[in-house]
């Protein structure tokens, strides 16, 4: 078991951090605005953790009850938490903790849950996550809508779901690190969510793309090379532009999204920035 933090008021700093004693941090991929200043992770945050041995965790959370704006809100969001995640140095292996922050009905676990399946969408089930109170947590991993589970001991009558990931530990009180306010946080599996266990993704690997299509990673990268002015040189390989793979046939209009469209959300699962959008929707 290792202890962490949350926090949103303010940015402790890496060092503070570690030497407070303290593992791993689960932040957040949204900002605050005024009056949390410090809640969404930044590159340089992210840099300044890694480069203290903390480890990041990440979660997505705007509003308290968002979650209760279904599947689509969920399909949304989980996209810009992947761009955000990957802007900061995190893999598209890693999960995403989604926040219900409020104490929800078994009535209202129907959009939640719905929600999380929308975000599967672009993450895939097997890197969804959710943030909760007991009877929220415990309903999401029995509908199998979540792989992963942040509980907190806030909404829980004293229940802990023996299935969950990290527990946040209401009843230690806060902890004050460099003059900002955390919450704690109990990782109890050994692969929590840390980004330090990602990597790379390799070519036989699957992602799901924004149609709910699986298609492996180097088909993908070849449709990107052969819509883009990218070539095999320029990541390592040999020769120029690689044939058009024959699971893309086909693929100039999807669900009323372009192309152009697809190609941004391919880029961002392999985390490839600054390519020219294509001129031949072809």
């Amino acid at each position: 078991m290792a202890n962490g933090l949350d926090y949103a008021g303010g940015i402790p700093g890496g060092a503070a951090i570690a030497a407070a004693g303290y593992r791993f941090v689960c932040r957040y991929l949204t900002p605050g605005g005024p009056g949390l200043p410090g809640k969404l992770l930044t590159p340089g945050e992210a840099d300044d953790l890694r480069a203290n041995g903390i480890d990041i965790v990440a979660n997505w959370e705007t509003t308290a009850d968002a979650m209760l704006n279904g599947y689509d809100a969920g399909r949304a969001d989980a996209a810009a938490a992947l761009r955000q995640a990957l802007a900061c140095g995190g893999s598209a292996d890693r999960p995403i903790y989604f926040s219900a922050d409020f104490d929800a009905t078994p009535e209202q676990q129907a959009p939640i849950n719905a929600y999380l399946q929308g975000a599967a969408t672009v993450l895939g089930t097997k890197n969804v996550g959710i943030y909760g109170g007991y009877w929220t947590v415990s309903r999401a991993l029995d509908a199998g809508v979540a792989a992963w589970a942040w509980q907190t001991q806030a909404w829980s009558g004293g229940n802990q779901d023996p299935r969950i990931n990290i527990l946040q530990n209401v009843s230690l009180g806060y902890a004050h690190v460099n003059g900002v306010e955390c919450d704690i946080d109990q990782s109890l599996t050994a692969d929590f969510g840390q980004w330090s266990l990602g990597g790379d993704m390799q070519l036989s690997d699957t992602i799901t793309d924004a149609y709910g299509n699986q298609v492996s990673v180097g088909d993908a990268l070849k449709w990107l090379l052969y819509h883009t002015d990218l070539t095999v040189d320029q990541i390592g390989g040999e020769g120029t532009r690689t044939a058009m793979p024959a699971v893309f046939t086909g693929w100039p209009q999807l669900n009323g999204r372009t192309i152009v469209d697809a190609l941004a959300e391919i880029g961002a699962h392999l985390g490839i920035s600054g390519y020219q959008a294509p001129t031949n929707q072809t």
